[in-house]
């Protein structure tokens, strides 16, 4: 019995979750057309004098499983999303740090739905998130939002904004003349824009263009309005034109809307995106 072997196989990482559950949800797709079509069919079910009676297998088993390996398959989600986050910046702050720390408490406190031979696999990926989001530094609330708009370890420096292909944009606001942003990813998959330091600037008045690395939106999660454009000061003034709204979740939600557009327009970079919205990463409402 496939269905059988695949419920008891022991899964290693997301990879092997996401095989065994695609696996057996197509077992179970077959199983369920074929009793369908049994039960469309009269000769089937029309035994001869002395037949053994068709029984449908019992599916409990594998029910099970399936049931385990996507509560799994979650809590692996959502311990890499929040590896991911805690890597893409320098600091975190003290809130923040505290929240995601609550967060991973509450995937354990979800391991119980799932089948002991889940376990080991679950408390290995949230552990290790964990031990990631302790080794983050930590700074207070009010420095830390601006320092966490160096998008990862190491500091700046001229390896993380080199770009083997520029991807072209052209934004019209209505209220200054059309401007161009170049976008791609570095070696480290990270967004970085290239783009005039100021919009409005007159060509040759000494503004030229310069390339940042640009910030993931979950920097800006629990920053006030002026601390968004504090960290929007060290970018492009084509960002802030842009995003800026007149609240903080304004801006929160249009900077996602931003932050998505010019992701997707490098290849490179679109699995990322999927993994950003299926974390929550990214908001589009205010």
């Amino acid at each position: 019995d496939i269905a059988g072997t695949l419920a008891t196989e022991v899964a290693e990482d997301s990879g092997q979750v996401s095989k065994l559950r695609s696996a057996l949800e197509s077992v179970d797709h077959k199983r369920r057309k074929i009793l369908q079509q049994m039960k469309n069919d009269a000769s089937i079910l029309n035994l001869e004098d002395g037949a053994m009676p068709i029984r449908n297998p019992s599916t409990a088993a594998e029910d099970a499983r399936l049931a385990s390996l996507i509560g799994l398959d979650g809590i692996l989600k959502q311990a890499k999303d929040m590896i991911r986050e805690s890597s893409s910046v320098n600091v975190l702050s003290r809130r923040k740090k505290r929240s995601m720390l609550a967060s991973i408490d509450e995937l354990s406190e979800r391991m119980p739905s799932l089948l002991d031979l889940d376990h080991p696999c679950a408390r290995r990926h949230i552990d290790e998130a964990r031990n990631h989001v302790q080794s983050t530094a930590e700074e207070d609330d009010d420095r830390a939002v601006v320092d966490s708009s160096k998008p990862s370890r190491g500091g700046g420096g001229d390896g993380e904004t080199d770009v083997s292909q520029w991807n072209v944009l052209q934004f019209n606001t209505g209220s200054v003349s059309p401007f161009i942003v170049k976008c791609g990813a570095n070696s480290r998959g990270e967004l970085v824009i290239r783009a005039d330091a100021r919009v409005q600037e007159p060509k040759g008045g000494g503004g030229g263009e310069i390339v940042r690395v640009v910030p993931r939106p979950g920097v800006l999660e629990n920053a006030s309005l002026e601390e968004i454009k504090a960290i929007f000061s060290q970018l492009p003034e084509a960002l802030s034109l842009l995003a800026v709204a007149r609240t903080a979740d304004g801006t929160r939600a249009r900077y996602s809307r931003l932050y998505r557009t010019l992701a997707m327009k490098v290849p490179a970079l679109r699995d990322l995106v999927d993994e950003l919205e299926k974390g929550g990463v990214l908001r589009d409402v205010k």
